[in-house]
């Protein structure tokens, strides 16, 4: 009996998780157009706060850093519920009116799109990009050093922005590819 009920529950947490791992993985028009219709309301709360004075959490330039993943939105999300924790239900609210489950959900697709999106743009606009992000790997990194710092900061971040581009999938590529021109007219408004 114990053991049935050992493995039903492994089941459960399974069926739970599993289903819950899906959904975070799944990329698909629905959730890039409820994205982009997002995207006024938001950036009119971004507006909002700024006129504030609150925006520093929300507006804040979110640049990566070596080691890190390159995940604006989502770290905007987390800065925004730790400093403006008001703002960010406001956030919820705007974000659930489109079909989100979350304001992290919603952070998670948005920099999934972003990056689908600069992977796209860089291979059709600047394919070298990718080589040289390859060729960055193998420079010395004393080499580096010899840069004046806020130059070799901007070279990695860039560099990093890069890798990023090069480790999208061929799904979410495939699934933003029909919305580019929609992404380019939206990106370009703000």
């Amino acid at each position: 009996m114990k053991q049935w009920l050992v493995s039903t529950f492994a089941v459960c947490m399974l069926l739970v998780f599993g289903s819950a791992s899906a959904q975070m993985t799944t990329l698909d028009p629905q959730s890039i157009d409820a994205y982009l219709n997002s995207l006024p309301k938001v950036e009119a709360l971004g507006r909002k706060l700024e006129n504030e004075g609150k925006g520093d959490a929300w507006l804040k330039e979110v640049t990566p850093e070596i080691g890190q993943n390159f995940n604006p939105h989502q770290q905007g999300v987390t800065l925004l519920s730790q400093e403006e924790p008001d703002a960010y239900q406001e956030l919820t609210q705007i974000i659930r009116q489109h079909n989100f489950t979350s304001a992290e959900r919603w952070a998670e697709v948005g920099d999934r799109i972003i990056l689908a999106y600069g992977a796209l743009k860089a291979e059709s606009e600047s394919p070298e990009m990718f080589a040289m992000a390859a060729e960055f790997d193998s420079v010395n990194p004393q080499m580096l050093q010899m840069l004046p710092p806020e130059i070799r900061q901007q070279v990695e971040q860039a560099m990093q922005i890069v890798r990023a581009f090069a480790q999208v999938s061929d799904s979410d590529k495939q699934q933003v590819r029909p919305f580019l021109s929609r992404i380019d007219t939206v990106l370009s408004q703000y």
